[in-house]
This record gives structure tokens, sequence and C-alpha cells, in this order.
């Protein structure tokens, strides 16, 4: 059965919302659902129907969008993570360099 334009462009939205959101997990099921539909609609149409072409446009269009808001957002991780006070490793005299052979404890 044919996947309408509403159903897949709902399932687009959700995929965008969820990566936008930083839902990575919840993402990976909307895209895994939207894929399903955009398969059940191309396989309903005849071999070199134009509207094989729209289908990958959109399909091209919905994978740029959400790889930009995907590296976007692991971008601002980073940043967020580099701007965490620095706390030293040791809070006491750091101890003397031991040596694999070192026993002394």
């Amino acid at each position: 059965m044919k996947a309408s334009r509403a159903e897949r462009e709902a399932l687009a939205g959700r995929v965008r919302t969820t990566v936008a959101e930083g839902r990575y997990r919840e993402a990976q099921v909307a895209l895994r659902e939207y894929c399903r539909a955009l398969r059940r609609t191309a396989a309903s149409l005849p071999s070199g129907d134009p509207g094989l072409r729209s289908l990958e446009g959109e399909w091209l269009l919905l994978l740029a969008e959400t790889r930009r808001r995907g590296l976007t957002g692991r971008a601002h991780a980073g940043v967020r993570l580099a701007r965490l006070p620095k706390h030293p490793l040791l809070y006491g005299e750091p101890s003397l360099p031991r040596h694999t052979w070192d026993c002394s404890g």
C-alpha cells in the first residue's frame, strides 16, 4: 500500500524534530518508519515514473537536513564540554612516577 504524501511529511517532520532535540534513538526509529513509507510509495510506482525523481529529491533533502542538524548538535555539545571548568585530576601531591618493575607500592 502506498504511503500518502501527508504521511511521509509527518514522518519526516518527526525525524527533523527528534534530531533537532538531540533525541537520536527516537530519530532512528522515526527514520526507519519514514524509509518504510518511502519504500512502499516507490514500490507502488511504475518503473520510469517521474514521481520516483521527486521521491529521491524528498529523501535527499531530508538526509541533508538531518545530517547538518546532527553535526551542528555535535559541535554544540563539544563547545559546551570545552567550557566546563577544568578540575585538577589530583587533589594532593602528585605521586612519583612508577614503573612496572617497581613493587614498592
